[in-house]
């Protein structure tokens, strides 16, 4: 189909036909064009809410929260078996309650806090820093502990 012989395409032709087959006006001398590889950049997205995609993210796990599962007294006493014979620099995996939900966190065991009842673990993560902190896990939340044999 020609756009032109179009009730649309005429009423372009009878308001712009004077300018439709003109070429570009050329900036002026003090202001030069911009060069194509920087105008992709003033059209990069950006994050017009900050902190949106997290609380969103965080809203649709929020339905995922749990109860905190009570060990039988069978189960505590061995979990506290595992934990009396845990060394500093063992690899460990501990699943543990925390915020409502069961994490697993791997990595190098630091310390077993037998007066405060928590074990810290050094999992990789840097704080901003450059500091390794550990995770500090209390007893009363770790639902199973294991040791790595790597």
């Amino acid at each position: 189909m020609d756009y032109k012989n179009t009730p649309e395409g005429r009423a372009v032709q009878s308001k712009y036909g004077k300018i439709l087959h003109a070429s570009r006006p050329e900036p002026p001398h003090n202001h030069p064009r911009m060069p194509m590889s920087n105008r992709a950049k003033i059209f990069s997205p950006f994050a017009a809410l900050r902190g949106y995609e997290d609380e969103i993210a965080s809203e649709g796990r929020d339905h995922l929260k749990g109860n905190r599962i009570e060990l039988s007294e069978e189960g505590k006493q061995a979990l506290n078996q595992k934990i009396s014979q845990l060394r500093k620099g063992q690899s460990v995996k501990v699943q543990y309650f925390t915020d409502g939900y069961y994490e697993d966190v791997e990595g190098v065991l630091d310390s077993v806090d037998a007066i405060n009842k928590e074990l810290r673990v050094y999992t990789g993560l840097i704080n901003d820093t450059g500091k390794e902190l550990p995770t500090i896990i209390a007893f009363e939340d770790i639902l199973e502990i294991g040791v790595n044999m790597t």
